[in-house]
């Protein structure tokens, strides 16, 4: 057992690696070799077996990098950003990366306020969820904000990585329609239609196509209000017109529509078809799993990470890099409530 603060050679060592790959890894010091990722878990397995620390004030003065990366994502409450926070987090540890994280409002007001603060804390880049254009994309684009990845949105001139929604609601449409559902309806928070939504876009397009005059159902409050989705689902039930299926913005949303209608005595699905989106983990464990789309959230998040590594490391051998755009497709997951 080693005394004292461990060295940089002890770890080396104990990791069976040169010296200069054990500081490349803890320290971003330069390389003449590629370290491989079976090579940078068996360093950093090391360092934290002999309790070894990063002196990140002396690291940034000896290269320029805090190796700490600004995370601003949706509030915590839902548990689709806590599972992104979670996913990031673990892919930044593996880099040799921390995180600082800011958490935006429902209502956006503070939003631009947290980016800036965000980019005070002088990170190395920048990972920000946003679904559609808003202030912090306009900011997120000025030239000193370049180290920057974008989940959720395509940004022209920054990295940014999405979910490709049309192929999992394809298959979700076809899905209820072979079913025999006919009259299908979306239900969303009210602050998602307004901003035009991708799910609300492609729903408009599918009940045009079909010759169906839109069923569109809004509830105040956040995206993962149960509460508010549920009383919209007890006056969609309530509702002589109402639609025989329902596409739900998400999964929290589903969550609240199912209560609503079994609170009216609507069967799910005998009477009324029901589809979530996001496939977070509690919704397989349901006395009725929903069927929903698969958010490759993983996919993403190391997607993101990804990039914005590849930038930093660019960026500090003096090359560049144009802008890279990912879609990373969604599908359906057909489970007991259609």
């Amino acid at each position: 057992m080693a005394t004292g603060k461990p060295t940089l050679r002890e770890i080396a060592r104990l990791a069976n690696v040169h010296y200069a790959t054990a500081s490349y890894v803890l320290n971003g010091a330069r390389s003449s070799t590629r370290v491989s990722e079976e090579t940078r878990q068996r360093v950093l397995a090391a360092a934290r077996e002999l309790g070894y620390t990063v002196n990140r004030a002396a690291q940034q003065l000896r290269t320029r990098r805090s190796h700490v990366v600004g995370l601003l994502v949706g509030g915590l409450e839902n548990p689709f950003f806590a599972r992104m926070v979670s996913l990031c987090a673990i892919a930044l540890e593996r880099r040799g990366y921390e995180f600082i994280l800011n958490t935006r409002r429902a209502d956006e007001s503070n939003d631009l306020h947290l980016l800036e603060t965000l980019n005070s804390r002088r990170p190395d880049g920048m990972i920000l969820w946003c679904e559609t254009p808003t202030q912090v994309l306009e900011r997120a684009q000025q030239p000193d904000m370049e180290n920057v990845v974008v989940i959720g949105y395509l940004v022209p001139n920054r990295d940014s990585v999405r979910a490709l929604f049309t192929t999992g609601l394809q298959e979700a449409v076809d899905h209820l329609c072979e079913r025999g559902y006919r009259r299908i309806g979306y239900v969303a928070p009210a602050s998602a239609v307004a901003r035009n939504d991708v799910r609300g876009q492609f729903y408009n397009q599918f009940a045009e196509k079909n010759g169906q005059a839109p069923l569109v159902y809004t509830y105040p409050g956040t995206a993962y209000d149960v509460g508010a989705a549920r009383a919209c689902a007890e006056q969609i039930a309530d509702d002589p017109q109402r639609p025989d299926a329902l596409l739900c913005f998400n999964d929290m949303t589903a969550l609240g529509v199912l209560s609503g209608l079994r609170r009216k005595g609507i069967r799910v699905p005998q009477d009324m078809g029901l589809v979530g989106c996001d496939d977070l983990p509690l919704i397989s464990q349901l006395d009725l799993p929903l069927t929903t789309l698969s958010y490759p959230l993983e996919e993403i998040c190391n997607a993101a990470v990804n990039m914005l590594m590849e930038r930093l490391n660019a960026l500090y051998k003096g090359e560049e890099l144009p802008p890279r755009h990912v879609e990373v497709p969604t599908h359906l997951i057909i489970r007991s409530s259609t």
